[in-house]
């Protein structure tokens, strides 16, 4: 018989973290796990999980300072956790965390955390502060596991990189769709910024050095790939618009906003760049590294885990669009440097991405945990 697992998250749109879940649920061993959903009752995500054929026990996860909410979620889980017979809960966020740890412990069954993001300045630790209540927390970079050093729940946290799909990213990929519709030329070079348009991600920076590189002559087409997922990160969008349009570069610098077909993207690119001044373990980028693209990405957070300057990418410094625009310029410019960066990035993708690895070692988690009092 399989394990009953809760996982719990609060976002119902679909971004990195969402997308990284949902690559797990999809890839678990059914005759081993059984996976149940904890979150928003309507949206993307819980849709997504729903066609993986995972069943749904709408909480409406709220912020921690809500201490009646916050009860109600510990009373509810309590619910399910007995309604379902669940073995182990898996959650994925602070406003999850402690939820799950309170009814975890009342009802003596292992909650598993799963540490995805890194702290802006100002930002308190709650995990850190109530880490007691995790059996065991899964961070997905080295960078992100820092923050416990020093503290008790450094003993009890681990480090497990995102995995990408390898079957849908890859450099088999056809890059002529992309390019086609974009009416781009077989040696015409595009460059791309993937992924949700929000605080810190580096949409500033990249286009700050995009128009840089076109106003020095440079041949290239840029596109910015991605969307506002949350209402607050709307404005930005449209900043972003307004500096393209006050330089008159509509047409070399392309919102394309959020798209379905990422691979397809992915391969189309000559080079990605990865932007972002704080960025856990990026998506975007394992996906980029996968599909074989020449890389320009920021030596910040879990970026310099995935990737190492001059031998599958080229790191440059969180915050500069100077430094941003010298390595996307030196990639256009050395046709032979792009093909080695990106060769090395695909073939760095099949060693330490693969979705096999990935599953493995949350596996091992899962079965240690079961294993503690």
């Amino acid at each position: 018989m399989p394990h009953n697992v809760l996982y719990l998250h609060h976002v119902a749109q679909m971004s990195g973290a969402e997308h990284s879940l949902q690559l797990l649920v999809r890839a678990l061993d059914r005759t081993r796990v059984a996976p149940v959903f904890a979150g928003p009752a309507s949206g993307p995500f819980p849709q997504a999980l729903a066609d993986e054929g995972v069943p749904l026990e709408p909480v409406a996860f709220g912020p921690l300072r809500n201490v009646p909410g916050l009860v109600r979620n510990v009373i509810a889980l309590r619910r399910v956790i007995r309604g379902r017979k669940i073995a182990l809960l898996h959650s994925n966020g602070p406003q999850t965390n402690v939820c799950a740890g309170l009814a975890g412990r009342l009802e003596r069954v292992p909650v598993i955390w799963h540490a995805r993001n890194l702290l802006y300045q100002g930002m308190r630790d709650v995990d850190r502060l109530t880490a007691g209540l995790a059996t065991t927390i899964i961070c997905n970079s080295n960078a992100v596991r820092e923050r416990f050093r020093g503290s008790r729940a450094w003993d009890k946290s681990v480090t497990i990189l995102n995995a990408v799909d390898l079957q849908r990213f890859n450099p088999a990929v056809p890059r002529e769709p992309f390019r086609r519709e974009q009416g781009l030329a077989p040696a015409e070079m595009a460059v791309g910024l993937v992924g949700r348009i929000g605080y810190q991600k580096g949409g500033e920076e990249f286009v700050a050095a995009a128009i840089r590189l076109l106003r020095a002559g440079s041949p290239a087409t840029f596109f910015v790939v991605g969307d506002a997922v949350f209402p607050e990160d709307a404005w930005r969008l449209d900043r972003l618009r307004e500096q393209v349009k006050e330089a008159t570069l509509e047409g070399r610098i392309r919102f394309l906003g959020r798209r379905s077909d990422v691979p397809s993207v992915m391969r189309g690119l000559d080079i990605l760049v990865q932007a972002s001044e704080l960025e856990a373990c990026s998506r975007a980028l394992c996906e980029g590294m996968a599909s074989g693209a020449a890389i320009v990405a920021t030596a910040s957070g879990g970026n310099p885990e995935l990737v190492r300057d001059g031998i599958d990418s080229l790191l440059v410094p969180p915050g500069d669009p100077e430094a941003l625009a010298r390595g996307i310029d030196r990639l256009i410019r050395d046709p032979a440097l792009r093909e080695r960066l990106g060769n090395a990035a695909a073939a760095r993708a099949r060693e330490r991405l693969t979705v096999d690895g990935y599953v493995a070692a949350v596996m091992a988690v899962y079965e240690s945990a079961w294993g503690k009092p």
